[in-house]
């Protein structure tokens, strides 16, 4: 318990003043600026060098608290528009209004965590489903493999290399293109099929005859097959045709020009005066008659070659048709 209290030095205590007491609860009061704020925070801050003149005895194990002034300068906030309502202090106004922004961004957060983990769930089911399914389906084409290969083996040739494995074959069966419309032929059909010429009940076929025609292998073996056809390499514009890389293209373009050229006429293609009778004389001279006798041998074959085809019966189309497939 306090016994005593000095106090000298500081504010109104320019001379030594001493309380003392043997009670345990003490009033004491005075008119304002008598001292009562001193008397306090000496209590409240013993160790400030302010203080260094003043002492207290008894009670030095004893927790002193003190609620002044300072105390509510401290600790409480008075807002400018509610005179006389008190909060704590500002720093602890912001400190709260922190802790409340805090709090409404864990709720915030907490429910997009809820939100996300619903979507995760969603998207392990749907993952779970798919995985399912594709396991179902992986087994049923494997299924389908051993039904259709299984026993005489017959289709076994359409899967080489790929039905070892369930993952395998369905990934093989998964890349194939779909047809458009549904086939006509279910396996049995393709089995009767692939049985004549596969297994033991395979059939023999007798070797189509070759059908030699008369005068295509002449027209085949012609030298002009073999020939680059150009025309005249010493004209003044073969290098300019050459770099075209076209040179039907320049000769079609001759058929636009007109017959007598007295003056600069357009250009067929870029539709700009720049061909002169000159120009014209050398793209002419470039298709010159060996050129033209060239052109006109390929067309007389075509024709050959067109009239031996006509004259073919349908059997003999068959039959190339036949052996074509074969």
């Amino acid at each position: 318990m306090i016994t005593s209290i000095k106090l000298k030095s500081v504010a109104s205590y320019t001379h030594e003043r001493t309380l003392n007491t043997d009670k345990k609860i003490n009033l004491v009061y005075g008119l304002n600026g008598t001292g009562k704020t001193t008397f306090s925070n000496f209590l409240k801050d013993k160790n400030n060098s302010k203080f260094s003149d003043c002492s207290i005895s008894g009670g030095e194990t004893a927790k002193i608290l003190v609620y002044n002034q300072e105390f509510i300068d401290e600790n409480f906030y008075e807002k400018d528009d509610l005179k006389g309502v008190f909060t704590i202090s500002e720093p602890n106004v912001i400190a709260e209004e922190n802790v409340k922004n805090a709090k409404a961004e864990i709720e915030k957060l907490e429910t997009q965590e809820k939100a996300k983990k619903t979507e995760l769930d969603e998207i392990n089911g749907a993952n779970g489903k798919k995985k399912k399914k594709l396991s179902e389906s992986t087994e049923k084409i494997w299924n389908i493999k051993t039904t259709f290969s299984g026993g005489d083996r017959i289709l076994d040739y359409c899967l080489e290399g790929v039905k070892g494995s369930k993952d395998v074959l369905f990934n093989h069966i998964k890349s194939l293109a779909k047809p458009l419309i549904k086939p006509a032929k279910i396996t049995d059909d393709l089995k009767k099929e692939i049985s004549k010429i596969e297994g033991d009940d395979a059939i023999n076929l007798d070797t189509l005859q070759k059908i030699v025609l008369n005068g295509v292998i002449e027209i085949e073996n012609n030298s002009i097959f073999d020939e680059v056809i150009v025309g005249n390499k010493n004209s003044t514009v073969a290098n300019l045709i050459g770099t075209f890389q076209n040179s039907d293209w320049v000769k079609l373009g001759l058929g636009y020009l007109p017959n007598e050229i007295n003056e600069t006429v357009n250009c067929p293609f870029c539709q700009q005066k720049t061909v002169t009778k000159n120009l014209a004389d050398e793209i002419k001279n470039y298709f010159d008659k060996t050129y033209e006798d060239k052109i006109d041998l390929l067309k007389g074959l075509k024709s050959q070659y067109q009239t031996i085809k006509n004259t073919m019966s349908a059997i003999d189309v068959k039959r190339s048709a036949e052996l074509v497939s074969l």
